[in-house]
């Protein structure tokens, strides 16, 4: 049977993404989700999830991502360990991003979407003040029209 790693996550971000470039230059950017989930003897908890995302994926969740927000992780689960300040070996499980998938508009995006939006209005605006009007794409076909045989 072949190996499989592979999650898909829904929850909340518990604060505004931390966005890092590591030595080597690549953008970095970590988030914790909280996951709800149901409990044995009814009612729901709460997990939260550490969340990894690398390259592009990175720069759009630290662009666009804002804490509260609902999103959609898909990735895989990966465990690391590192030295803490005092030297001791520490371990980390964290999910990371594969892709992620905004389930709502933050305010900071509606923003910023209504102001490309008014500045796309106001730039066709300026297009058809400028425009020559329609253009009529058959006025040099009137001499092929008496050619035709029918």
């Amino acid at each position: 049977m072949a190996n499989l790693n592979r999650i898909v996550l829904v929850g909340r971000l518990m604060a505004d993404p931390e966005v890092h470039t590591t030595l080597e230059g690549l953008p970095m950017t970590k988030f914790r989700l909280m996951v709800n989930r149901p409990l044995v003897g009814g009612g729901n908890g709460a997990d939260l999830i550490e969340v990894v995302a690398w390259r592009r994926l990175a720069e759009i969740c630290g662009d666009y991502l804002k804490k509260g927000q609902l999103v959609l992780v898909e990735g895989r689960i990966q465990n690391r360990s590192f030295e803490d300040q005092l030297g001791q070996k520490r371990w980390v499980v964290e999910v990371v991003a594969r892709s992620m998938t905004m389930l709502e508009r933050s305010e900071a995006n509606i923003k910023r979407s209504e102001n490309s939006n008014q500045k796309l209005e106001t730039k066709n605006q300026k297009e058809e003040v400028v425009g020559q009007g329609p253009v009529d794409e058959f006025v040099d076909d009137a001499e092929l029209v008496s050619d035709l045989p029918f």
